[in-house]
């Protein structure tokens, strides 16, 4: 209320001196004033906050406070969480949560100790405040995110689950170094569930995550790392060498995104999605069921394959129907086809059955088109995939 009543001072002070031609004091003099301590009702500093409102750093710590005191209810925390990550949709306001020591406390909310609700808005936070933001993800990274949000991937609830895999999937892109310290995490396990999970939406982002970083990944199947990561070589076009033998650049170089600044070469994230299991896990999910049981009764299928492949339906057996999901699995296993090549073995009969699958009758027998029609995949998308065809 003391803001409402210095807003009214300043009104009856600017009517009261309004209209008065030259003896209206200036600008100048009214700073005097307010620093000679003549003028109390100026100087108050909320007589600034309701003229011009809080600044958005004021309200980022307001809110986080409020969401920080375990003595509010977990509906008045939520709403605190949601207020501050609408404000942390700003960049600036995204970057200056390193800078207020914020980011300690935001982390915090995805422990095992705290409610659902807001171990889902943490989550959240985190992955609209690092998405597209390289500044951001290395300040997350350092800060130990992975270790809070690899866990949230188990809860129980859909949500947490879905915010999750958000916010992971937000600090992975284009960071090599973070893609390194999730494979240390064993993150692909995490990963492996999260494809075949039952909630539509986890599933979704999980695809379309691993599609990006088969396409991200820079590295060479098969290939061991070179010692030094050319990513993060500074190299001048044309520059001149200096006494010591070291590049002068003759003109300022472009600076690359912080990602990629800290020197780490990006792991075989192919390997990773064959040797954990995850492409039988994703085949088993988008694979109709009579199709599935016809490829893991062939004895050409490794049986571990066989069985994850199985497994996975049986967790998901609606994956097959959901159709957004299906598209991105499927554009996830083209990718990692062209990628591998013939570095890697693939499982075969299982992407043999799932050509099968596209070239046949879609899942809506009415649609009256193949299920590769029916998933909108264009050529490109299914030319990697030709090499499977019996």
């Amino acid at each position: 209320m003391a803001g409402n009543r210095n807003a009214d001072e300043l009104l009856r002070w600017g009517l009261a001196n309004s209209n008065r031609g030259d003896g209206a004091p200036s600008i100048a003099q009214i700073s005097e004033d307010i620093a000679a301590g003549r003028r109390p009702d100026l100087a108050d500093p909320a007589l600034y906050e309701a003229i011009m409102g809080k600044s958005e750093a004021q309200m980022m710590i307001e809110e986080l406070t409020v969401a920080a005191d375990t003595s509010r209810s977990i509906d008045d925390r939520a709403v605190a969480l949601d207020n501050f990550e609408m404000l942390i949709e700003q960049i600036d306001n995204a970057n200056n949560m390193e800078s207020l020591g914020m980011w300690p406390v935001v982390i915090s909310f995805c422990g095992s100790e705290h409610d659902p609700q807001i171990q889902s808005a943490g989550a959240w936070i985190i992955g609209t405040a690092i998405q597209n933001n390289d500044k951001a993800q290395v300040v997350a990274l350092r800060h130990g995110v992975l270790r809070a949000l690899l866990p949230l991937l188990g809860s129980s609830s859909a949500e947490v689950r879905s915010r999750g895999i958000y916010a992971i999937s937000s600090l992975l892109r284009h960071f090599p170094r973070a893609v390194t310290e999730f494979s240390e995490a064993n993150g692909w396990e995490s990963l492996r569930k999260t494809v075949a999970d039952p909630a539509p939406a986890v599933r979704r982002k999980t695809a379309f995550l691993l599609g990006q970083l088969i396409t991200q990944d820079t590295s060479e199947p098969g290939r061991a790392p070179a010692e030094h990561s050319p990513s993060t070589a500074m190299v001048a076009a044309d520059g001149k060498p200096d006494q010591d033998g070291s590049l002068i650049p003759s003109a300022p170089l472009e600076e690359g995104p912080a990602t990629l600044k800290l020197g780490s070469e990006h792991p075989d994230v192919s390997a990773a999605i064959l040797n954990n299991g995850i492409a039988a896990t994703m085949l088993g999910t988008v694979l109709a069921p009579a199709t599935l049981q016809a490829a893991v009764a062939q004895p050409g299928l490794a049986h571990a394959d066989a069985e994850v492949a199985q497994a996975s339906f049986n967790a998901c057996p609606d994956a097959y129907n959901d159709l957004d999901y299906a598209e991105k699995a499927v554009t996830t296993l083209s990718a990692l086809a062209a990628k591998v090549g013939t570095a890697y073995p693939l499982p075969r009969v299982l992407y043999a059955a799932l050509v099968h699958d596209l070239q046949g009758q879609p899942s809506d027998s009415a649609a009256g088109a193949t299920r590769a029609a029916e998933l909108g995949l264009d050529k490109e998308t299914l030319q990697p995939l030709a090499q499977f065809a019996n």
